[in-house]
């Protein structure tokens, strides 16, 4: 307690002896001698001139270059827009190619009505389709309403909270006419036919080549504010439709200038058009720093130099290098932007409380923003690679098809026995539902049915080494799940936990149901993994020697793209004892798409 009290005392004493020192020295500047003072003011006052001068000249240097690299900036900022534009229409064509190429919209649209009972389930079919599309489609959320129509008055509305609308008011809009000239996509700026006075991006599309059936769209505006939010800071842009005349501007401040027509000789105006949607994306650009005047600043600046240099080279010396050097580091990391087109971030431009730190901080923050743009761009890129449904869809494995028809074979040789018969059904029954596709969901009880067809013909295969048991309750039979989403952990199960052991093995197969979610679990008491090994086995998506060629992580994937992240499969196990994978999906039943 003493030595902590003596550290304290001495440390007292130093700020005690420091504040001191800071006093007397104040004390000792004011006794300096006038003369001294009248010295001290000749030369400071040339010097201060010179430097205001100089400071000036260099300001109007530096901001002549920096304003040439914000005009390329802000001419970035078109190409940025217009991108963000071509990726919403790539999408939407996307969408309308998708529902081109969809069999069960086709045979929807052939419809002249929708009394019958199959043009009704057509038609379901064909809305589940585009619902599913349209969820996965990044423009999703600014999509106000979505249709399927024909001329024969079919119509299909794919997007929920859609106000009543007859067919008729579609076919009157005007796209419609641009329509008939050419089998295009055909977009603009129109009012919406479901919410009278609001104007939205209406984009049409024929399904056909008669024109008898289209796609038709209506994007919410919040698709160019949302656009525009961004540079409501950095930029004055407006995105125009040159249909209409109806303009967005990137803020109130934009749109007063606009307006306001005694400033715009101060403003030029750099513009691209977007014809897909016929906008025109335009920024204005502050000219004011071009002025003539500029080009007499060196002359200045050399006069001032020449009259001033005699009489304080030293202060100004000092003065300069204290102002220049901020602007040399700015003007340095600057350049070096510009030589290795690399956007990074300089701290050290934004030392200090001055103007020129100022303008190192937004500099900086501008760097910031072009990173984030371009990495938005790049995350919304690989977004529409994953979200590829394709490379989720499967079909049968020849040589699964090889092993199984040999085994087929060696029974009628060996035993000529009456389950080949079972067996040839079993495969059968497994390849009529492979052939429908993995994308579609199907009652808990049918999936239970493809993994029994399954499992017969594993167990024939590996001479009935493991015994499959089910206890899934009858209650849970009648809800929904992806199809294919438990044959291929069945398969891991066999392939991977009981056939190394070599010995007999069970696979079983329960659940359980808790705070509105289905909890499926496949367990085996084979070899076992710990984590490990459970993640090497899932860097595999696809087996070649697999039936469906669909692997585990393709079907977390698959889940998780159609009910959303929180929903997947669940791993489990402890080595030489078992392995555990729970199918986690939301409780859901047919019963809600049949009244629709």
């Amino acid at each position: 307690m003493n030595k902590r009290r003596l550290i304290f005392r001495k440390a007292r004493d130093g700020r005690v002896s420091e504040a001191t020192v800071a006093e007397k020295k104040k004390k000792a500047a004011h006794k300096k001698p006038r003369f001294q003072h009248k010295v001290l003011v000749s030369i400071l006052v040339p010097v201060v001139v010179f430097c205001i001068v100089t400071n000036l000249t260099i300001g109007a240097l530096f901001g002549h270059e920096l304003m040439m690299k914000k005009v390329d900036t802000e001419r970035g900022y078109l190409s940025v827009i217009y991108s963000y534009l071509e990726d919403a229409k790539n999408n939407l064509d996307t969408l309308a190619l998708y529902a081109e190429g969809s069999l069960a919209v086709r045979d929807a649209m052939k419809n002249s009505s929708l009394e019958s009972v199959r043009a009704k389930r057509y038609a379901l079919d064909a809305q589940e389709k585009l619902a599913t599309a349209l969820s996965a489609s990044p423009v999703e959320r600014y999509v106000d309403n979505m249709f399927l129509i024909n001329r024969a008055g079919v119509k299909i509305v794919v997007t929920s909270g859609t106000g009543v609308v007859l067919t008729d008011q579609i076919l009157e809009s005007p796209l419609f006419e641009k329509a008939e000239k050419g089998r295009n996509a055909v977009a603009e700026i129109t009012e919406s036919v479901v919410d009278k006075g609001e104007r939205k991006l209406s984009y049409l599309y024929p399904l056909d080549m008669e024109q008898n059936s289209f796609l038709y769209i209506e994007v919410s505006d919040r698709m160019i504010t949302d656009l525009l939010a961004p540079y409501a800071d950095a930029a004055e842009i407006v995105i125009q439709s040159t249909d209409t005349g109806d303009a967005w501007y990137s803020s109130p401040e934009m749109e007063e200038h606009i307006k306001d027509r005694s400033i715009t000789s101060r403003y030029y105006e750099e513009k691209t058009e977007f014809m897909p949607f016929s906008l025109s994306v335009a920024v204005l650009i502050d000219a004011g720093i071009y002025s003539m005047e500029n080009r007499y600043v060196f002359w200045v600046l050399l006069t001032t130099v020449i009259l001033v240099i005699c009489m304080g080279l030293a202060v100004s010396r000092l003065i300069s290098r204290r102002i220049t050097q901020p602007l040399g580091r700015l003007s340095s990391h600057i350049n070096y932007l510009a030589e290795t087109k690399l956007l990074t971030v300089d701290e050290t431009i934004e030392k200090g409380e001055d103007e020129v730190a100022e303008i190192g901080r937004e500099f900086n923050h501008l760097v910031r923003r072009i990173n984030h743009l371009i990495e938005q761009q790049r995350e919304m890129y690989e977004q529409k690679q994953k979200l590829s449904m394709d490379a989720l869809q499967a079909q049968i494995n020849p040589h699964f098809l090889y092993n199984t028809l040999d085994s087929v074979r060696w029974m009628a040789v060996i035993q000529n026995a009456d389950n080949i018969a079972n067996t040839v059904m079993s495969l059968e029954n497994l390849l009529r539902n492979m052939a429908k596709g993995s994308g579609d969901k199907v009652t808990l009880r049918e999936e239970l049915s493809l993994v029994q067809d399954y499992v017969n013909l594993q167990q024939v295969r590996y001479m009935e080494v493991f015994d499959y048991i089910c206890e899934v309750p009858e209650e849970y039979l009648d809800y929904l799940i992806v199809k294919m989403t438990m044959q291929p952990i069945i398969e891991n199960a066999i392939v991977h936990g009981i056939e190394p052991t070599g010995t007999y093995g069970v696979i079983r197969v329960y659940a359980r149901a808790e705070g509105g979610a289905l909890y499926i679990s496949i367990e085996d008491n084979g070899i076992g993994m710990d984590g490990t090994e459970i993640r090497e086995i899932l860097k595999a998506k696809k087996n070649k020697n697999s039936m469906s060629g669909i692997g585990v992580t393709n079907v977390d994937e698959r889940l998780k793209l159609i009910y959303g992240p929180d929903y997947g499969l669940i791993f489990e196990g402890e080595e030489g004892k078992f392995t555990g994978v729970t199918i986690h999906i939301p409780m859901e039943t047919g019963k809600e798409e049949s009244d629709v």
